[in-house]
């Protein structure tokens, strides 16, 4: 046989493959890399089946979202552990991993920590395959935007504006105030907002109220003018308009399906 460094690169390819598929092969379940993720805390690392369902979540992102055990999510779906507004997005991304077959590289994304607050991740997904090349689920990496460094630079540019509209977004805010945190003219600042999230301040603002007002329907007996007026918008009507409009249900309707009474699991734990 020839020594490695004898043979041509796509032998020394074809060899590696050999050696890697003996390896992996005779791993057990539980003796699988994805253990290595356990020991990373700035790392959170899932693995989804076609049909959305959590099958690994390490130990970084059980607690960040308030969990303690896998076993607690294992099988579960975003629907069950986050509000159906975000839930919706999350798998739509899925399902377009799953149909193209292709991977999704360094994407901004919002979570709800244990507390509720969404917290800017940035996260990466590949599709899994059988032996036969069949897409058979999907694995993910998020890191916590505020500590991915030089990596997202422009994010690191709106920071402070970001880190404000999280904090603030119930109360009155104007796009010129936040605009002028940043030192920039309100035109540069939505330039440079919707370059990184792919959506204008207002609609970002839009959003965390929502998401905050549903949470609130789905936890709570806040009758819908409070939740309203405690979420930044000016009254009832202005609210159940918007909500509509972007959750496709009205406030009441939202609550009855998805409200305390109904299938869907809280992260606070």
């Amino acid at each position: 046989m020839k020594k490695r460094n004898e043979l041509s690169q796509p032998a020394r390819s074809a060899e590696g493959k050999k050696l890697q598929d003996a390896l992996f092969s005779r791993l057990t379940p539980e003796d699988t890399l994805g253990q290595l993720f356990d020991m990373l805390p700035n790392v959170y690392f899932f693995v989804k089946d076609t049909e959305g369902r959590f099958l690994r979540m390490n130990q970084a992102l059980l607690q960040a979202i308030g969990f303690r055990h896998e076993g607690e999510v294992m099988g579960c779906t975003d629907a069950d552990l986050f509000s159906p507004f975000l839930a919706h997005g999350y798998r739509e991304e899925d399902r377009w991993i799953v149909s193209k077959n292709r991977p999704v590289r360094d994407k901004i994304w919002f979570v709800p920590n244990s507390k509720g607050v969404l917290v800017c991740y940035l996260c990466s997904k590949a599709p899994l395959h059988d032996k036969t090349g069949r897409v058979i689920g999907i694995a993910g990496v998020m890191r916590d935007a505020r500590s991915a460094g030089a990596i997202i630079g422009p994010y690191e540019d709106l920071k402070i504006a970001v880190d404000y509209l999280n904090s603030h977004f119930n109360e009155s805010i104007t796009i010129e105030s936040v605009a002028a945190l940043m030192h920039l003219s309100s035109s540069q600042f939505q330039r440079r907002f919707r370059a990184l999230f792919q959506t204008s301040p207002i609609q970002y603002l839009l959003q965390l109220r929502i998401d905050s007002a549903c949470q609130q329907l789905q936890r709570t007996d806040t009758p819908i003018g409070s939740i309203a007026l405690e979420n930044g918008f000016y009254d009832q009507s202005a609210f159940c308009r918007q909500f509509q409009k972007r959750v496709g249900l009205t406030p009441r309707q939202y609550r009855a399906r998805f409200g305390n009474n109904a299938k869907w699991k809280s992260t606070s734990h």
